[in-house]
């Protein structure tokens, strides 16, 4: 009897958690983030506020980030003397988050919850003095639109 009992409540769970899934919130927006040498491309340009899930992957020879930052322009990002973020001088509410380490040919995911405004996309690596990956031109604007 407990071996019926057994195999019921396996079939009863094996067909409940697909169910679940399937009825499970939506996770938000999804940005597809190619980051190239030296180029940080996401698949839009702007999305709703809220949940957004950025997926970042290297297609470059170069190990990579993305940062997050709450700005109008990237023009606005304090700058070392090398051309590099210092990101210790932007203010805690404007650093959003950041995805490190993105090795070539690899991918890495961030969720983020986003309010309305301009934000800026960037790689803040440094591979020796003459190849700062923001200064190269590694950095996009974003824009996060009010929901709908």
């Amino acid at each position: 009897m407990a071996r019926v009992r057994t195999a019921a409540l396996c079939t009863v769970v094996a067909f409940a958690i697909p169910a679940l899934a399937a009825c499970s919130s939506d996770d938000g927006n999804t940005v597809n983030v190619t980051a190239g040498d030296f180029s940080l491309t996401p698949d839009a340009s702007s999305v709703a506020a809220g949940d957004v899930k950025f997926k970042v992957k290297n297609t470059g020879a170069f190990t990579h980030e993305m940062v997050v930052v709450k700005v109008a322009d990237a023009g606005d990002l304090p700058t070392d003397p090398n051309g590099e973020v210092n990101e210790d001088k932007i203010p805690a509410p404007e650093r959003i988050g950041e995805v490190e380490d993105v090795f070539p040919g690899k991918s890495k995911t961030l969720k983020l919850k986003l309010d309305p405004g301009k934000y800026v996309l960037f790689c803040n690596k440094v591979d020796g003095a003459d190849t700062v990956h923001f200064k190269k031109g590694m950095h996009t604007d974003f824009t996060v639109t009010a929901a709908t």
